[in-house]
């Protein structure tokens, strides 16, 4: 009873941060119009309304030129960190940028530090602590083509991997798995009138280590590696609608997580739903979001088998975004809610097949240079 209220309660808060931007929206259509009743222009801006412009009054010239000339200046750009081994076949879209691109270089770069705390649950004294240090550079083709790469560097110190440890018996014995993970190579298409719709495609290279060792003929779990060792691929589709206060960014994606690689290691593939609302504050843009990602089945490793990964979660996403026209600052946190569909226990004992996944943090610097 206890684990369902608590799903309960989750299961509200995400609803209010997920229909949170539409109730926004229309208080923000009815401030408009009462304030365009005041200057007597409600005849105009009604007409406009019911030939199905949307948001009720005229579209803002001035957002219309905003989003036109500078391309994606305002639309969702990017991902903050990455998920899996070697942050390039994430499981979920990431978290995002969605205020105001950089502007007036030759190419953007972007610095990502993302930190996640892995952990077994119910075996509190193992856990491991993931650092990713993602570079990704992007350069735009024209009006409608952008590509980029993202070279990330992982980072993962591991906690007694091996269960050796025994009160007063035998020493804890730590290890770290670091390098180089799976180079990712980016391809978007712009699409529409403003380029409001995005679509991208990321193909990520085995170039990072997955065959890493914890023990004389033990390899170290999926989730402790660096790399996928196969090739991963991910789809992205990104609307974004402006609004006289901000934007609203709806998107979907579809992750090809590797397969089954050669030491028998397993990622199941995935796909997510999601919704994000930014508010425009001079140059702070705070932001919201709600993600929902689906898994074929669990991930497994070679000597542990099926991982406690989720079949399903549910992801409330929090930002703030501080930018120039040369640099941008962001904060986001992500707190990943869900379902295992693994009843019991190692020792056959229940358990709630619903809990709090890993919780994510990232720092990222933005900029475009030359």
């Amino acid at each position: 009873m206890k684990h369902l209220r608590l799903s309960n309660f989750v299961a509200l808060a995400l609803a209010l941060l997920a229909f949170g931007p539409a109730v926004l929206q229309r208080w923000e259509a009815w401030r408009v119009l009462h304030r365009l009743e005041g200057l007597g222009a409600v005849g105009q801006s009604s007409a406009a309304a019911s030939r199905g412009y949307g948001f009720p009054g005229t579209p803002d010239p001035a957002l219309v030129v905003r989003v036109e000339e500078p391309g994606g200046l305002v639309a969702s750009w990017q991902t903050v960190g990455g998920c899996g081994a070697g942050s390039g076949g994430g499981s979920s879209v990431g978290l995002k940028w969605i205020g105001r691109n950089v502007t007036g270089g030759l190419f953007n770069v972007q610095e990502q530090f993302t930190y996640t705390k892995l952990g077994e649950p119910g075996i509190p004294e193992h856990p491991a602590y993931n650092l990713f240090f993602n570079t990704l550079i992007t350069a735009d083709i024209g009006q409608k083509w952008n590509v980029g790469l993202n070279l990330p560097i992982v980072y993962k110190y591991l906690v007694d991997p091996n269960h050796a440890w025994a009160p007063g018996v035998t020493p804890a014995t730590d290890y770290t798995n670091s390098g180089l993970g799976d180079i990712n190579l980016l391809v978007t298409r712009k699409l529409g009138r403003i380029n409001s719709l995005l679509l991208t495609g990321i193909l990520g290279i085995p170039t990072g280590v997955y065959d890493a060792y914890i023990a004389p003929g033990k390899y170290a779990d999926q989730s402790q590696q660096i790399g996928f060792g196969e090739v991963t691929g991910s789809l992205i589709l990104d609307q974004t609608l402006d609004q006289m206060w901000g934007l609203i960014v709806l998107g979907g994606s579809a992750a090809w997580r590797g397969g089954e690689n050669r030491i028998h290691n397993y990622r199941a593939p995935s796909g997510t739903l999601y919704g994000y609302t930014g508010y425009f504050l001079g140059p702070l843009v705070p932001a919201c979001g709600l993600s929902v990602t689906g898994f074929t089945g669990h991930d497994k490793s070679r000597d542990s088998g099926v991982q406690k990964t989720p079949l399903f979660s549910m992801a409330a996403n929090l930002s703030i975004e501080w930018s120039t026209s040369w640099i941008a600052l962001l904060i986001a946190a992500s707190f990943p809610y869900g379902y295992d569909g693994i009843g019991h226990d190692e020792d056959g004992n229940p358990r709630s097949q619903w809990r709090f996944f890993p919780w994510t943090v990232s720092f990222g610097v933005a900029a475009s240079p030359f």
